[in-house]
């Protein structure tokens, strides 16, 4: 077999085993929550900002 081929099929093998330990995961873990980290803080005050995507800039 071609090398590429051989690291190819080695590489989905792996990222195949990491989305099988994710769902894995999400099955055994029903009573908590998996809760996206807030990445908009509020500089002045360091609480979570609401979501402002689709808001205008006010000047």
């Amino acid at each position: 077999m071609n090398t590429i081929v051989v690291v190819a099929l080695i590489a989905v093998g792996v990222v195949g085993l990491m989305v099988a330990g994710l769902g894995l995961k999400m099955l055994l873990h029903k009573e908590k929550e998996f809760k996206r980290p807030c990445a908009n803080a509020d500089p002045k005050t360091g609480r979570c900002a609401h979501c402002t995507c689709n808001k205008k800039k006010e000047r």
